[in-house]
């Protein structure tokens, strides 16, 4: 990392920049299926033909169009990382289309976060890069987190800005702040849509409002192949119902379609660890970044980081707490000490009762926010756990009410049927760890003595856990401009990659750490490696500052370590 970042460098930037200027994914066009026998047509080093039939990228040159359009930046892909980018293009006074494989614009998750430098000490961006790479095993491409780090807080001032224009402000705003001795890393974090809104709602009304402002987007109509001349990008072809059409693009193409979790050829060889498990999302098939290898990009190295969640069956904090863990036969297989974002990497091997290994029941009685508070912990309360019961509420707040699935029952027979396990093997399992909580000691699992607390004051509460695979988090390979680059890192010229497109932010297992900073570096990549495409800089025409949001945050609860 570069020595001299530090929060005066960086608000004089901005000084200087600002005196010149759905819960699960809509099905769309699916991938066709094709033939993966072309053996005479040249396939990039690190994919293989079936990673092509498996998307909607094509490996036979595209020749023959129905229609050609110009314009300055054509982005692919409406998510979280393409409608910064096509906004941004449009303040930049850039003409702009977007193509889309769906008929709709696509994004998940709920929140973002990025790093005030306004109320950060000095040298906390230092400090804060470090940190990060520690807990990511220091796989991470630090020129992607040097990028984060100085304009994430800009584009989530931005994002409130634009929200606020859309009339779909967060709804709800927190301080993640870090210290580090005496040095004040501040993070903000705002969330957009209570379940079952999510980022789906703002980037439909982000749309609306682009398209109103001049761009053109082209729905139904997915990139299938870059037009490339002497080495550099200068556009796409998109396959629209009549025919390939031809988008030239004078300044650059912005690719913003998402990561490759549902392209099994592609999962098998770069993720292999989330291949047994169920995904949350559909139509993700890597085109942006087969298209992108191509054009002379590749692959960020194997092992990319994942987000593996169940945060819907029952409240977040419950994905916590070691309680115990039984598969489907209703027999205890694991130590329960994991936190819920590497629980995949035991359930994988261990949890074989069920053809999904992301299946599984978590035990515990009405006692427990009395025996969670003996280690220190808390827990939510009955009544919030209420809301995650199916059919206890006509009108659950919240939440996803095809997902929730708490259950309480008077007896542990009635829990295993509403669980679908075993009465007897639940009853038998629950007995036995009850025998360990007395003996205190875990011969079975070795389970920390603290959180050796017998199960045994009724009702008892159950909750079906359904781990998946939400995203994956690292693509192809790209400099500190989130420029498309090839196996001797030179830039293509006219390419960039954003989003889950790009690799590795992170590169540990699981994406871990900041919250927030997954979407969060989705918005600031699409946003700022559009500035760089138009300008060749990093300096935005109409820079938001802190000063015209922070009143958003006023009173906001500290989440430190979020």
């Amino acid at each position: 990392m570069r020595a001299n970042i530090n929060r005066r460098s960086f608000l004089k930037g901005v000084a200087l920049a600002a005196g010149a200027g759905m819960a699960a994914s809509t099905v769309g066009c699916a991938a066709e299926s094709r033939s993966a026998d072309q053996a005479d047509v040249s396939v990039p080093e690190g994919f293989t033909v079936e990673d092509f039939a498996a998307s909607q990228a094509e490996l036979e040159p595209i020749t023959d169009f129905v229609d050609e359009k110009t314009y300055d930046v054509v982005v692919v892909g409406a998510g979280t990382a393409g409608l910064p980018a096509v906004l941004t293009a449009l303040e930049e006074g850039a003409t702009v289309a977007c193509l889309q494989k769906e008929a709709t614009t696509i994004a998940q998750g709920n929140n973002s976060s990025g790093f005030i430098f306004e109320e950060s000490t000095d040298n906390a961006v230092n400090k804060w890069m470090q940190a990060y790479r520690k807990a990511v095993q220091y796989r991470t491409n630090l020129a992607q987190l040097e990028f984060f780090a100085l304009h994430s807080g800009e584009t989530l001032c931005w994002l409130d800005k634009m929200a606020e224009k859309v009339g779909y402000p967060a709804c709800t705003y927190n301080d993640t702040t870090r210290t580090y001795g005496d040095e004040v890393a501040s993070f903000r974090r705002h969330t957009f849509g209570q379940k079952p809104e999510n980022h789906g709602q703002l980037i439909a009304a982000l749309a609306n409002l682009a398209a109103g402002e001049g761009a053109e987007f082209y729905f139904s109509t997915p990139g299938v192949q870059l037009v490339m001349e002497d080495g550099a990008c200068v556009g796409v072809v998109g396959k629209a119902e009549t025919g390939y059409i031809k988008f030239n693009a004078t300044k650059a193409v912005i690719v913003a379609t998402g990561d490759y979790q549902n392209n099994e050829s592609l999962v098998s060889r770069y993720s292999p660890d989330a291949a047994p498990f169920t995904r949350k999302q559909v139509n993700k098939t890597g085109d942006g970044i087969l298209m992108c290898a191509l054009a002379g990009g590749w692959m960020s190295h194997v092992g990319h980081a994942k987000q593996f969640h169940d945060m819907d069956s029952a409240p977040k904090p419950i994905a916590e707490l070691p309680f115990l863990a039984v598969d489907m036969n209703g027999d205890r297989f694991m130590n329960e000490d994991i936190p819920m974002i590497s629980w995949n990497l035991t359930l994988a091997e261990k949890n074989t009762a069920s053809e999904d290994p992301g299946i599984f029941c978590r035990i515990f009685d009405s006692a427990y926010p009395e025996k969670i508070a003996t280690w220190g912990g808390t827990a939510p309360k009955p009544e919030v756990l209420q809301n995650y019961i199916p059919g206890f509420t006509d009108s659950p707040k919240g939440v996803y009410p095809d997902l929730i699935n708490t259950h309480r029952c008077d007896t542990l027979d009635e829990l295993a049927d509403e669980l679908g396990i075993p009465a007897a093997n639940l009853k038998a399992s629950v007995e036995r760890f009850n025998e360990l909580c007395a003996q205190g000691k875990d011969v079975d699992f070795g389970l920390d003595e603290q959180y050796l607390v017998p199960i045994d004051t009724p009702p008892f509460w159950g909750v079906s856990q359904w781990i998946r695979v939400s995203a994956i988090c690292s693509g192809l390979v790209v400099n500190g401009n989130y420029q498309v680059v090839n196996r001797n890192r030179e830039a293509v010229a006219g390419l960039y990659a954003v989003g889950f497109c790009a690799g590795e932010l992170c590169g540990n297992h699981d994406w871990i750490y900041t919250d927030g900073m997954a979407a969060g570096s989705c918005f600031t990549s699409g946003r700022y490696a559009t500035i760089h495409a138009i300008t060749g800089g990093l300096s935005p025409a109409k820079p938001v500052a802190w000063s015209e949001v922070k009143d958003l945050y006023a009173g906001a609860p500290k989440a430190p370590g979020a």
